[in-house]
């Protein structure tokens, strides 16, 4: 049998759906060419050091605009790579390629929180992890640095509802980095020390 590998971002929902399938073997990062800068790809030390805590292998790709799917099923076949998990929970041309792209690598996708309910997937991770919001769309720009742990956790919940978005922010409402496991009794300090607007979205960087 080969390796299981999760996709990464060291958000909740990447967290929430490797946890669902743990152990893994690897943890697995592409970096997109966006548009606009990635909260990620921003913080992309503290996703390290997050895989550090985890003790868990993490491996960064780089993908080009076009080539995206073929180089992401070309290192998942050299890695060994047999099981592929994934946290899309409802964008269905996130599924598609993602089913493909498995595929391609010869791969069993596993999607864990796909069709769940989005407020039932938030209770549950807001039991696993704390985390601290890093992006935010104009409309959600509020919870930009919010700290979101199990003190705060009805606090947030409320705030996502009265703002009208979905619960974990699946069309990319908002993006989160999480600082505490607590299942695998892992954690990094993060503190919120600038956030940056492009256009009519917010990144915070942390340190």
């Amino acid at each position: 049998m080969g390796l299981k590998a999760a996709l990464f971002s060291g958000g909740k929902d990447s967290v929430h759906a490797a946890l669902a399938e743990w152990p893994v073997d690897l943890l697995v990062t592409f970096v997109y060419e966006f548009p606009r800068p990635s909260p990620h790809l921003i913080n992309i030390s503290k996703v390290v050091e997050l895989a550090g805590a985890m003790s868990t292998p993490l491996v960064i790709l780089k993908v080009h605009r076009g080539r995206e799917k073929e180089e992401e099923a070309k290192l998942m076949g050299s890695l060994g790579v047999s099981r592929i998990v994934a946290g899309d929970q409802n964008v269905e041309d996130h599924l598609k390629y993602m089913e493909e792209m498995a595929g391609m690598a010869g791969a069993e996708l596993r999607e864990p929180i796909w069709g769940m309910d989005p407020g039932k997937v938030l209770e549950d991770e807001l039991r696993e992890m704390s985390f601290i919001v890093i992006g935010a769309e104009e409309r959600a720009r509020e919870l930009v640095c919010a700290r979101v742990d199990e003190g705060s956790s009805e606090t947030f919940r409320r705030n996502v509802r009265e703002l009208g978005i979905d619960p974990i922010g699946e069309a990319g409402e908002y993006h989160s980095l999480v600082t505490e496991i607590r299942p695998l009794g892992a954690s990094i300090g993060a503190k919120c020390r600038e956030v940056r607007s492009y256009g009519d979205y917010y990144v915070a960087l942390v340190d």
